[in-house]
């Protein structure tokens, strides 16, 4: 099955087109180590404010498809998710902001759709958004209604903008704790709600799997997976990341080295799983300091913290690699994507002890190999 591989721009921060440049010259260096004899796939992350400039002036959205090809980039896939300043000094729940429980998100979403469309790029092409709503802003019956309502108003969007155009785009949701989509079981309730919208839901609403998100709740990757593609859920893209993971947290010491990792700018949701299978839940790593007996007790912690997909760990810090590696392969044994997004955006709050251990500190030799570390295994 032919894939499209790329990696998620929101590592490099900034926002509106004046950032871009200086972006689109990363993502080249990037190519450079990686793809140097032929076309990269880009999944550009593209906020609220790029979005606006672009369609204020179509000059500079012609300029931007120009340089891309000048560059031997195509979008694939955009970053739909954070709507403002995902490099704000403090981000945490103003990242679900606008939800799906707003006029904006819709709007916002239609208009990087038209974007996306204007930009070189395969026939298929996918958005990855936010699961729905932060679950504080309203996880009840009228707000899932609602929810279906602004999504189905989405499909009908995108489904115009396919006959216009010939782009077909899909706006695939993102689960993650802390959203009205969290579990795969979320999931497969969520979408029996969709089944009403039809043809252009069917088409043009899916699935974003993010390997870090599903690893943190301890979900089997290839259970998820196989029960996602017998529900006829279409998982329209693959985020290739990893999580923290803790295997001794009754180590005080290896719980410091975890706690390390608390800063100010993201959620890091953490769970625990316990000996009898029972999952405790933290909305923040700081959250842990005052952890009580059943979490120090509990077999191992896992964090919502994107590291790079080919890092191990270090120490008593172990990761998820070995989950998106079970994701990856499920997905390709079903035939279920071909759409893969490395996506470890927390490069510049990873502590400057263990970064500079990273492939040097350097972050396109890091991308590179991350790059790496996918291509074994969709070569398998």
């Amino acid at each position: 099955m032919p894939h499209h591989v790329g990696y998620c721009t929101n590592v490099h921060p900034g926002e509106g087109l004046a950032a871009l440049d200086g972006v689109l010259a990363e993502v080249a260096a990037v190519k450079a180590r990686v793809r140097p004899h032929g076309p990269l796939g880009t999944g550009l992350r593209l906020g609220q404010q790029a979005v606006a400039e672009l369609q204020a002036d179509p000059g500079r959205l012609e300029a931007l498809a120009d340089r891309l090809g000048e560059l031997g980039l195509y979008a694939f896939t955009v970053n739909g998710f954070p709507y403002g300043d995902f490099a704000a000094p403090v981000v945490k729940a103003a990242v679900y902001r606008p939800s799906w429980l707003d006029e904006a998100r819709l709007a916002y979403t239609l208009a990087l759709a038209e974007v996306l469309a204007a930009l070189p790029g395969p026939a298929e092409r996918t958005i990855s958004t936010v699961g729905g709503a932060y679950r504080g802003d309203g996880d009840d019956e009228g707000a899932h209604g609602r929810m279906v309502a602004l999504l189905g108003r989405a499909a009908v969007g995108l489904a115009a903008l396919a006959d216009r155009t010939g782009v077909a785009v899909r706006l695939c949701l993102e689960p993650e704790p802390l959203t009205t989509l969290e579990t795969t079981a979320d999931v497969l309730a969520f979408w029996r709600r969709l089944a009403p919208l039809g043809a252009a839901g069917r088409d043009h609403l899916g699935l974003c799997y993010d390997c870090c998100h599903q690893a943190v709740l301890f979900e089997d990757a290839a259970e998820a997976v196989g029960a996602l593609v017998a529900a006829e859920v279409p998982i329209g893209k693959v985020q290739v990341s990893s999580a923290l993971h803790l295997g001794a947290p009754g180590d005080p010491a290896a719980r410091a080295a975890l706690l390390a990792f608390g800063e100010p700018r993201y959620f890091h949701q953490t769970a625990a799983r316990t000996a009898d299978g029972r999952i405790l839940r933290a909305d923040d790593l700081p959250d842990l300091a005052r952890a009580g007996a059943a979490w120090h007790a509990a077999e191992a912690w896992r964090t919502h913290f994107h590291v790079p997909i080919w890092w191990d760990g270090a120490g008593p810090l172990g990761t998820t690699r070995a989950d998106w590696q079970a994701a990856v392969r499920a997905v390709r044994a079903h035939g279920a994507c071909d759409h893969f997004e490395i996506e470890t955006y927390t490069w510049d709050v990873i502590p400057a002890a263990e970064r500079a251990r990273l492939e040097g500190g350097d972050l396109r030799a890091c991308v590179a190999a991350e790059f790496a570390a996918l291509d074994a295994v969709l070569a398998e």
